[in-house]
């Protein structure tokens, strides 16, 4: 700022009293100084912008900004519990690889199941469900 008044020449425009509402002081000021002129052409072209904009602008109907809103609140808790079920699926996973790992490390520790013959067999039958839980939760949960 180079003039003490430019903010006061902003001040006018902006408010849309310059010139007709200006003081006769403030029209000789701005006729004598470069600077406010240029304050006042360059704010007058920003004020006629402005208000081009405020008239193109398309401000969406409540009812719609509402629905929008609503939609993206249950997509969020969507996606909350999505993340949820993953998580709860992938410890599904871990335990029943766990179990059977368990299970087949007993199966061949000599003298655990040494009566049992068909140790593949009964390792099959017993972790098959352990093994299939998570893929039937996946494809019961999953929306494709």
């Amino acid at each position: 700022m180079n003039c003490e008044r430019e903010l006061e020449v902003w001040r006018a425009v902006d408010a849309r009293h310059w010139p007709e509402h200006c003081d006769e002081e403030l029209r000789a000021h701005v006729a004598a100084c470069a600077d406010c002129a240029d304050v006042v052409e360059v704010a007058s072209e920003l004020s006629v912008e402005h208000a081009e904009a405020m008239r193109d602008a398309h401000v969406p109907a409540s009812g719609a900004v509402w629905w929008r809103a609503q939609l993206r609140v249950r997509q969020d808790a969507v996606r909350t519990a999505r993340r949820a079920m993953y998580l709860i699926q992938a410890a599904v996973v871990v335990a029943a690889l766990g179990i059977v790992a368990a299970i087949g490390g007993f199966a061949w520790v000599p003298g655990v199941l040494a009566n049992v013959q068909w140790n593949v067999p009964l390792i099959v039958a017993l972790t098959a469900p352990l093994a299939l839980a998570p893929v039937a939760v996946y494809f019961a949960v999953t929306e494709d």
